[in-house]
């Protein structure tokens, strides 16, 4: 049986190398200087020559952000003595209105994260966000006017006039039944809705991975990383 190779037949897909989705063609990071938990500037070329895994929340999210903390935690933890040799790990905010570095310091703190955790100048921020695809809406409409953003309000139809919870329920006829369970949101007057993932940047500052928030495994996304370090 003779076999013949056309050219450009065989061989012009990218490779899928990685667990995550792969950034095929790497998509290059250009600097930032944006400011840590401490009040310190941080400038993203510092880590230059390391993989850098990023992460982008907010303090007030109430779902899939604390989850994606919990596996950068655990991600550092099976890092071991590769965590600040050759891996670093960022946070960088989605809500600069209400995450100063104070309050990203307590975020940290209470959770025990030891990373960088980011925010900055708004102008400074949306740049960053562009260049890493991150999809941002914020809301700040109150449809039946009681004083708490949609976003927050579990209670969209208040009776006009009523007094309300911090959840937008009217105090009077909108309480649940004793044993529901229910989150509860503050009463600021809008509300963060991002999407993207976790990227894992190259030692050359090259996006290589994609994992999406809901997608994460941490410890696939630990061998995605010692592919990166092994280059």
């Amino acid at each position: 049986m003779l076999l013949i190779a056309l050219p450009g037949c065989i061989g012009n897909e990218e490779p899928d190398i990685f667990y995550g989705e792969d950034i095929n063609p790497p998509i290059p990071v250009s600097d930032f200087l944006l400011v840590d938990q401490g009040g310190e500037y941080f400038s993203f070329s510092q880590y230059e020559g390391k993989v850098v895994v990023i992460a982008f929340l907010f303090t007030r999210c109430p779902d899939i952000c604390p989850i994606v903390s919990a596996n950068l935690d655990y991600l550092q933890m099976m890092l071991g003595d590769e965590y600040g040799e050759t891996v670093e790990i960022l946070s960088i905010t989605v809500d600069p209105w209400t995450d100063n570095h104070t309050v990203l310091s307590d975020y940290s703190e209470q959770r025990g994260l030891e990373w960088p955790h980011l925010t900055g100048e708004l102008e400074d921020l949306e740049n960053v966000w562009l260049e890493f695809d991150v999809g941002l809406t914020t809301y700040d409409t109150d449809t039946d006017g009681d004083g708490v953003a949609d976003g927050f309000d579990t209670c969209l139809e208040t009776p006009e006039g009523e007094q309300v919870d911090d959840r937008g329920c009217g105090v009077e006829t909108q309480q649940e039944e004793e044993g529901d369970v229910s989150v509860k949101h503050h009463p600021l007057d809008y509300w963060v809705d991002h999407t993207t993932g976790t990227i894992i940047v190259d030692k050359q500052m090259n996006q290589r991975v994609w994992w999406g928030d809901m997608d994460w495994n941490v410890e696939l996304a630990l061998e995605d990383i010692m592919l990166l370090v092994d280059e």
